[in-house]
């Protein structure tokens, strides 16, 4: 028994990095593709993250320090909300819809290359581990919190119930349709 653990250990290993690289493969090509926007859409992820934190945290017994739970939750926030800049939230044919622009793919592949590099040079103590999990965790609240910003502000814009109305990138106002910058934030669209 004590020598079949190790052999299913490593088939459920490669399993997941199939899955994984074919899920990589899915975004590339899916991420600049509208999507429907629903606030199940938006609060999922939030959940799954604080489910998996904590599940993380109950199964490895470390408790992170404040100053770790602090420094490493406002990094997290901090890329979440640039990363939700990367997502263009808007009204079409009366839903809201969202579509990503390239910035959202390098965010996403710069957190996971750091995320990586951290955990191969730091042979993956559990310090290291949950620091990187509140990273992840308060980097997927700060994206989806920001974009449902957003949502309830397209929501709530009369003309969204027709037509196109494209929202800047940076702030989430609509702007007109021929704009190049935003009348609010200033900046290019």
């Amino acid at each position: 028994m004590a020598t079949v653990i190790p052999i299913i250990m490593k088939i459920v290993s490669i399993v997941f990095l199939v899955v994984f690289i074919l899920s990589v493969v899915f975004l590339v090509f899916t991420f600049r593709k509208p999507k429907k926007v629903s606030l199940l859409s938006l609060i999922l992820p939030v959940v799954i993250s604080l489910v998996t934190f904590t599940l993380y945290s109950f199964f490895m017994h470390y408790k992170p320090s404040i100053l770790v739970l602090v420094l490493m939750g406002s990094a997290g926030l901090c890329i979440g909300i640039l990363w939700s800049q990367s997502t263009l939230v808007y009204a079409e044919s009366g839903q809201v819809m969202s579509r990503n622009s390239i910035w959202y793919l390098v965010v996403w592949g710069s957190v996971f290359a750091l995320t990586q590099l951290i955990s191969i040079v730091t042979k993956k103590p559990p310090a290291i581990i949950m620091a990187l999990l509140i990273m992840s965790t308060a980097s997927i609240i700060g994206m989806n919190g920001r974009i449902m910003q957003r949502y309830f502000s397209v929501r709530s814009n009369p003309g969204a119930s027709g037509e196109y109305l494209p929202t800047c990138s940076h702030c989430g106002t609509t702007v007109g349709s021929g704009s190049a910058f935003c009348n609010k934030c200033g900046n290019k669209l």
